[in-house]
């Protein structure tokens, strides 16, 4: 005597639910960015690598905020909002890419000036 299966197929695998875009801008664009610019962050003596990885850091957090801001307008157009919801997502990611780009070119900036600092201070030095 064996039993059968009385579960269907269909019903084992639950239907997923659609993360938020919501969820995926606050990740995006606020948690991870700080967490690499926090993990990488120079904490000891500036040095020539400390300065190289701060700037690495905020230019890959800065990507995954662009890239971030990309995904959220095709999840928009995606799951077929209204045309004012597509617009307005698409002027937060122009606002957001703006202000990505304004950061790396900020960062670089600051890169330049520290090593300047470096090198400096690495003359002072006897």
């Amino acid at each position: 005597m064996t039993q059968q299966s009385t579960v269907e197929p269909a019903a084992i695998a639950a239907p997923r639910r659609p993360v938020s875009r919501a969820i995926i801008f606050v990740v995006g664009i606020l948690v991870i960015p700080f967490a690499i610019s926090a993990i990488f962050n120079g904490y000891g003596a500036l040095t020539v690598d400390s300065a190289f990885r701060m700037h690495a850091a905020t230019v890959a957090g800065q990507t995954i905020a662009i890239l971030t801001a990309v995904v959220m307008v095709g999840l928009t157009i995606r799951r077929r909002y209204a045309l004012p919801a597509v617009l307005a997502v698409s002027l937060i990611a122009m606002v957001v890419a703006a202000h990505a780009f304004g950061a790396i070119e900020s960062s670089g900036d600051l890169l330049l000036t520290r090593l300047d600092l470096i090198a400096e201070t690495d003359l002072l030095n006897p």
